[in-house]
């Protein structure tokens, strides 16, 4: 029996399950959000990090004007599974986790880059992220990201631009 379960374990990837911590899950996001010109997000890994009721919502400015969607986290995973013709590299530079029982609140900024070794960043994201630990661990709920305002730069605190955190 040991046997048989040191054979799951070596044959079943490290995120086939929800992480054990907000942060590992967040850093999780990132990674699986990430890839080549060419390539899709790794759609699979996204999918196991959201609970199936889960929502993502975000801000940008189109235009100099706030524009706001939302939808169901399916819907974002289902869209992340085509490939892309640019690379999409997440960075993420400062984490706060506040975590209470089984419910934890991580508040992440993000720079994006096209090419994993320019020194700027494409655009800049903060990104609020809900969790809830069940039998399984840490799954995201609600995902809110919104993207830098032009002008007006979000604050690194003690992160540094470029210096991604790990998990």
């Amino acid at each position: 029996m040991r046997y048989l379960a040191a054979v799951v374990f070596a044959l079943v990837p490290p995120y086939a399950c929800a992480a054990d911590t907000p942060a590992a899950a967040v850093a999780e996001l990132w990674r699986a959000s990430s890839h080549a010109p060419g390539v899709a997000a790794d759609a699979d890994r996204l999918q196991r990090l959201f609970r199936p009721d889960a929502v993502v919502a975000g801000g940008v400015y189109r235009q100099d004007k706030p524009v706001f969607t939302a939808m169901k986290a399916t819907d974002f995973v289902a869209g992340q599974r085509q490939p892309r013709p640019h690379g999409f590299y997440e960075c993420e530079v400062v984490r706060e986790v506040r975590q209470y029982d089984r419910f934890a609140t991580v508040y992440s900024v993000v720079e994006t880059r096209r090419d994993p070794q320019a020194e700027k960043a494409d655009y800049t994201g903060v990104n609020s992220i809900q969790l809830y630990r069940d039998e399984e661990g840490w799954k995201i709920v609600s995902l809110y990201y919104h993207v830098e305002k032009p002008g007006v730069p979000i604050p690194l605190d003690a992160g540094k631009s470029g210096a991604c955190l790990a998990a």
